[in-house]
């Protein structure tokens, strides 16, 4: 199902602290990467190489490795050096976004920022200093719920009812 381009597109800027820069991060990293209305992390390419894309796909474990792996104890230092050598960091969601409310430090701030971004489709961190982070959000209202069934599950509803009798 693609976006409709007739819904307004809303936006948000956060400055974050790099403690909670650092949790939004566990959270995409670990939580939500691997939900099915997760898409995948991108970073710049080279200025060479801007023929084939602006974008290019960061695999979830790379990003996990580059920024916050396992069992490190400089994840601080880790984080500075990943924006030093890539400036940017692209999040991309499915067409009918992430909710905010799935990652805690989005639920505590975007209510009273902007309430009328419900779903994310586009987060994009960059570096503002040593230890802030810019992290701006694209997206707009929550899908309307669909209101009719698809024959598939019309069909499995009946089998299962037939079967149940």
């Amino acid at each position: 199902m693609a976006r409709d381009p007739r819904l307004p597109q809303e936006s948000l800027l956060l400055t974050l602290e790099a403690v909670t820069f650092k949790e939004l991060l566990r959270d995409l990293l670990f939580r939500e990467a691997g939900k099915p209305y997760f898409k995948s992390f991108h970073i710049p390419r080279h200025r060479w190489r801007r023929l084939l894309g602006a974008w290019r796909v960061l695999s979830t474990y790379a990003a996990e490795q580059a920024l916050l792996p396992v069992g490190a104890h400089n994840t601080d230092q880790r984080i500075q050096q990943f924006f030093a050598t890539h400036e940017r960091l692209r999040v991309e969601f499915r067409d009918q976004g992430m909710p905010v409310t799935a990652i805690n430090v989005l639920r505590q701030r975007c209510p009273t920022l902007n309430a009328a971004l419900e779903h994310v489709h586009l987060l994009e961190c960059t570096p503002e200093s040593q230890t802030c982070y810019r992290v701006a959000l694209t997206g707009g209202p929550a899908p309307a719920p669909s209101r009719h069934k698809s024959k598939k599950q019309d069909k499995g509803h009946l089998q299962a009812y037939y079967y149940s009798e």
